[in-house]
């Protein structure tokens, strides 16, 4: 029998997979979509991914617009930033099975990560992610790849491996 795999998405793939102006996007969305239709796959996110995507999507979503002189797009952008990043966490919430949180403990057990990679914040995914027992962190961060390749993987990396639980 084949055993359920934890995937945790890093934010800047969940930000690929959201917004489509980022070079990311299609793979983004072809991984969450096989994932999504796998029964073997679990799809996971820490909870701070869900506080940065809520606020890059709104920062980047202004500047697809900035230069733009309508009035008319200005006071649409004006009106829908606000809300852009609360739909972006919505629709995350929709198709993520678990949201992992983050605790003393996790951050406790990011701290001892420096040595390996010292950068807190992707620290904590991967504390978070162990604590939740994934399988593999799915993210764009090539050097938290090169720091932890027992655990992360590219998105496409992350598709041939989706593509072979499928096919055992």
């Amino acid at each position: 029998m084949i055993e359920e795999k934890r995937v945790v998405f890093d934010t800047n793939v969940l930000l690929d997979y959201l917004l489509t102006w980022r070079s990311g996007n299609a793979n983004a969305i072809q991984l969450l979509r096989a994932c999504s239709n796998s029964e073997m796959i679990k799809l996971l996110c820490v909870s701070l991914s869900l506080k940065d995507v809520d606020y890059i999507s709104r920062s980047s979503f202004k500047k697809q617009f900035a230069g733009n002189e309508s009035v008319v797009v200005q006071a649409t952008v004006s009106n829908m930033a606000p809300k852009f990043g609360w739909h972006c966490v919505d629709d995350l919430l929709k198709i993520i099975a678990l949201v992992v949180a983050v605790d003393q403990s996790t951050c406790k057990h990011a701290l001892k990560l420096w040595d390996v990679h010292p950068d807190y914040e992707d620290d904590l995914i991967i504390a978070a992610s162990r604590q939740a027992n994934a399988d593999m962190v799915v993210t764009g961060d090539q050097d938290l790849i090169k720091h932890f390749p027992d655990l992360c993987v590219s998105v496409e990396d992350a598709l041939k491996q989706i593509d072979g639980t499928d096919q055992g």
